[in-house]
């Protein structure tokens, strides 16, 4: 019989490399050394854009940017340790992707590990639009009984307030310019409040369109929870541009979002730390990552972080509800929030349309 000729290791038949082309995903597979072994033509088309026959055979520590391979070196060392498919949605050259890394076995050993890239953009948008006509008929019976019991303790947020504003007439110098400073925070939360509830009744109704200047809603979101316990040794950092557009989503919602993740942040880095805050305009969408110096979340809790009532990064002293309601606040504009993870600590990144841009 007539001997085959031989082929390289690193390569997979042609009838195999068809099928991964066949596929309407970017692939990639590597071994346990991190070569590649396989590179469909999506994936020449995906973020690196990287013709196939510069890739194959070559470790991965040499494609792509050094953080980058730190973080996916870590992701497929934990895949080829327990043999489980990792899951994660990031968003890379303002387009959203749907990361599937899955293993490949041998008999009982894992030998290469499977990526698959899915461009979930349009679909997300899709999603977006087909929830935000759902009228929601129960939101209003639920919402009618929450506004008058919220109704009482506000009352008397708003009393204390003023109370603080008789007490600030009588102070002088720097004391009654701290006093008046926060009255008037308290007298602007106890309003947030007012409108949440509203927001909430009028949520069956379709949304009027709101913007957010983004570099004065963080400043005062960052403003709020300056004397917050939580950051009493922790160094905040913000890097807002003057210039960004507003952003399609409204001022309460943002500072909302804004808040949740720096006490996320805070949670994550209980004996100090730095948070930095910085945005970027890109094309018809603005960036906000909110970035901390803790441990970082371990890949296996990644799946279900935003999830709500899981497990907060201190062990479960909150809900875990700040990320699930920040991510639905975001969709709910046609936005999204993604985990980046990063050499030291976490990035969670906010992107969001510009006011009158288009859905991608």
């Amino acid at each position: 019989m007539p001997r085959h000729p031989s082929r390289p290791k690193e390569a997979l038949p042609d009838l195999g490399a068809a099928l991964l082309d066949a596929f309407p995903v970017g692939l990639y597979l590597v071994d346990r050394e991190l070569r590649v072994v396989a590179w469909n033509t999506l994936r020449e088309k995906g973020p690196l854009g990287l013709p196939r026959q510069k890739v194959l055979g070559k470790s991965l520590n040499k494609l792509l940017p050094a953080p980058g391979f730190r973080a996916t070196a870590a992701v497929f060392a934990e895949i080829f340790r327990n043999g489980k498919v990792y899951e994660e949605i990031t968003e890379a050259h303002g387009r959203l992707f749907h990361v599937r890394r899955m293993p490949v076995h041998h008999g009982r050993q894992v030998t290469h590990v499977l990526s698959w890239f899915e461009d979930i953009t349009d679909k997300r948008s899709l999603e977006m639009r087909l929830i935000a006509t759902d009228r929601l008929a129960f939101l209003g019976q639920l919402v009618a009984g929450v506004a008058h019991e919220v109704s009482n303790p506000l009352a008397g947020i708003a009393g204390c307030a003023e109370a603080l504003s008789s007490l600030a007439v009588k102070a002088s110098g720097k004391e009654a310019r701290e006093a008046r400073r926060f009255r008037d925070l308290i007298r602007e939360e106890v309003q947030r409040c007012e409108r949440i509830v509203r927001f909430l009744l009028d949520s069956a109704r379709p949304s009027p369109g709101r913007t957010a200047d983004v570099t004065d809603t963080v400043g005062t979101a960052l403003k709020l929870l300056e004397r917050h316990p939580a950051f009493t040794r922790i160094r905040v950092k913000a890097h807002i541009p003057e210039a960004l557009p507003a952003a399609h989503i409204e001022t309460d919602s943002l500072k909302q979002v804004v808040m949740a993740l720096a006490m996320n942040a805070s949670r994550a880095m209980p004996k100090g730390g730095t948070l930095t805050i910085q945005a970027a305009r890109n094309g018809r969408r603005l960036i906000l990552d909110v970035i901390d110096t803790g441990p970082g979340v371990p890949v296996s809790a990644r799946t279900h972080m935003f999830e709500p009532f899981t497990t907060d990064p201190d062990g479960g002293a909150g809900l875990g509800l700040g990320l699930a309601v920040a991510r639905s606040l975001l969709r709910s504009h046609g936005g999204d929030l993604v985990y980046l993870p990063r050499k030291q600590g976490s990035c969670f990144r906010v992107v969001i349309k510009t006011a009158g841009g288009r859905a991608a």
